[in-house]
């Protein structure tokens, strides 16, 4: 696991803001069709954290989509200025996806596995030092007891 984040962020008005204190669960990089066209780029950067480990102050707007797995997506953005803030995943309950590039200062930022691969494009350039997958990855094997 990555280590403890402080860090804070918001939209760009300004109008909705959070802070995290707390270890990402994971970092990724996803290249689906999705995340291309909620971000209007060749991929979305995400830090999954404890929903607890967050704090945000002031209203969001919300979309729900429908991933290839069937859970359900809702992104969370600014109803003012559009900003992409987080989303959750009604299959992840207690976990908070924070979009990488809403925090005031990412540079803790560290892909460890880049998703949907299959859809990158090729003017889109991510790392290759991570773990790519051309789809979803296979679920994570249980810590040894």
């Amino acid at each position: 696991m990555a280590d403890a984040v402080e860090a804070e962020g918001g939209c760009l008005c300004g109008a909705v803001r959070f802070k995290v204190s707390g270890a990402p669960i994971r970092m990724a990089q996803c290249h689906c069709r999705d995340c291309q066209r909620a971000s209007g780029t060749g991929h979305m950067s995400n830090a999954i954290f404890r929903a607890d480990d967050v704090t945000v102050t002031g209203q969001t707007a919300s979309y729900d989509s429908t991933a290839d797995s069937g859970n359900v997506l809702t992104r969370h953005f600014c109803p003012t200025c559009g900003g992409r803030l987080f989303l959750t995943v009604n299959a992840r309950p207690g976990m908070i996806v924070m979009a990488a590039g809403a925090f005031d200062d990412s540079n803790w930022f560290e892909p460890e596995i880049v998703l949907y691969t299959k859809s990158r494009p090729h003017w889109d350039l991510t790392t290759d030092t991570v773990p790519n997958f051309e789809a979803a990855p296979p679920p994570r094997k249980p810590a040894a007891s």
